[in-house]
C-alpha cells in the first residue's frame, strides 16, 4: 500500500506546473459570472446554480477536450433528465414522498440503471454528472404544484452552463488544440551518435 502522503497529495503533476492564475481560471470565473447573471435575469429569486456547476466542469484547457466534455455534459443532462422526469411522473401518481424513506430508497436504487446506461453508451466519465442532474431534478421541489416545470428549468440551466462554457473557452485566447499539445509533450528521439554510426559502417 502507498504511503498516506502519496495517497492524499497529487505527486503526478507536470514538470512545468506552478501556482498561477492562468487562462483556464479566468475563463471559469467569466463563465460562472455569466451563468449567474443569466439566472438572475431569468429568475430574480435564483442565480442558476446548476448552470454554474456545468460551466465549471466544462471549462478545459484545450479545444478538443472542451468540445468532448461539453458533449458529455449534454449526454449526462439528457439521461439524468429523462430519469428525473420519470420519477416526478411516478410521484404524481403514487405519492411515495408521503413515506420519505421509501422515496429516498427509490432514488438511490435508480442510480444503478442510470450508471449502467452511461456505461452502455461508453460514457463512464459522465456517470457522476448524470447522477447529479437526476438528483437535482428529483430531490428539490418535487412537491411543487408543477414539478415538471422545475425539471425542465433545471435541464435548461445545465444546457445554458454548457453552452456558455463552450463559447467562453473557444472565444477567449489560450485554448491550444489537444493533439498539438500531445505532440509537443512527446519527447523527440535523441540524435544518433556519430561514433556509433562509424562503428556500424565497419564490417
Amino acid at each position: 500500500m502507498k504511503r498516506w502522503r502519496d495517497i492524499i497529495f497529487d505527486n503526478n503533476v507536470e514538470e512545468h506546473y506552478h501556482i498561477h492564475v492562468g487562462m483556464r481560471i479566468i475563463k471559469t470565473v467569466i463563465a460562472v459570472f455569466i451563468c449567474g447573471l443569466i439566472g438572475w435575469l431569468r429568475d430574480r429569486d435564483g442565480l442558476n446554480f446548476f448552470s454554474m456547476i456545468a460551466a465549471v466542469i466544462c471549462i478545459q484547457k484545450s479545444t478538443e477536450a472542451t468540445i468532448k466534455n461539453s458533449f458529455n455534459r449534454f449526454a449526462g443532462t439528457a439521461i439524468g433528465g429523462v430519469f428525473g422526469v420519470a420519477v416526478l411522473f411516478m410521484e404524481t401518481k403514487l405519492h411515495t414522498q408521503q413515506f420519505m424513506p421509501l422515496y429516498l430508497l427509490i432514488l438511490a436504487l435508480l442510480l444503478i440503471p442510470i450508471i449502467l446506461v452511461t456505461l452502455a453508451i461508453h460514457k463512464p466519465s459522465v456517470s457522476s454528472f448524470t447522477c447529479i442532474v437526476f438528483l437535482g431534478v428529483t430531490v428539490y421541489h418535487v412537491s411543487d404544484a408543477n414539478p415538471y416545470t422545475y425539471a425542465v428549468n433545471r435541464l435548461l440551466d445545465t444546457v445554458i452552463g454548457v453552452i456558455v462554457a463552450l463559447i467562453i473557452n473557444l472565444a477567449l485566447p489560450g485554448h491550444a488544440p489537444l493533439r498539438a499539445a500531445e505532440q509537443s509533450a512527446t519527447p523527440e528521439p535523441p540524435a544518433p551518435d556519430e561514433k556509433s554510426e562509424e562503428t556500424a559502417k565497419k564490417p
